[in-house]
């Protein structure tokens, strides 16, 4: 409940308020929503603590009060910003009114284009196929499913072996899978 110095306080300058709000939605080509904005936008300072609205009433700011200013604020951050918490929940569906939709017949359209997701694990599978069938040591095999599945620094390689040797490991692998890749090994 809203204590008697905020209900003075809002009744004193709700109508400065009205006119700020009919200015910005002005702007915003929304005229007739002014008075909806700006009851909003007391409804949701009226679930704030009293407690910190009683601070704001009382912290001067020139010649206003941090509340004018947080009230203000809120108004136009209500109008002009699309994922306001009015916007959100008032937001108009648009409509063409020269348009009768039931007479429509709006056929959905398969979508063609290529799902890259599937296409990247298709290939990355294809490649791990390779692998195993290059009939690799498991060390070859953790080495190189380290740095090219996992994209992990050799830096951070948890094992004894030096960086040159697992560098080296990588690299004959990989060249071994593109080989294979491009049909040059025979295995």
């Amino acid at each position: 409940m809203a204590s008697e110095a905020l209900n003075k306080y809002i009744e004193k300058r709700y109508d400065r308020w009205l006119d700020y709000a009919k200015y910005h939605c002005s702007l915003a080509g929304m005229s007739s929503e002014a008075i909806d904005v700006l009851n909003e936008v007391m409804c949701m300072l009226l679930q704030k603590p009293l407690e910190h609205l009683s601070r704001l009433m009382e912290a001067k700011q020139g010649k206003y009060t941090e509340l004018d200013w947080y009230i203000l604020q809120m108004i136009k951050l209500n109008v002009t910003s699309d994922t306001s918490p009015y916007r959100h929940k008032y937001k108009p569906i648009p409509v063409d009114e020269n348009v009768d939709w039931r007479r429509l017949n709006i056929i959905d359209e398969p979508d063609d284009s290529i799902d890259r997701t599937e296409y990247i694990r298709e290939r990355m599978q294809d490649i791990r196929d390779m692998v195993d069938l290059l009939g690799l040591s498991e060390k070859a095999k953790r080495i190189f499913a380290w740095k090219f599945f996992a994209g992990e620094s050799f830096a951070d390689w948890p094992g004894p072996e030096s960086r040159k040797e697992l560098y080296e490991t990588y690299k004959s692998v990989f060249n071994a899978v593109m080989d294979k890749k491009d049909g040059r090994l025979l295995l």
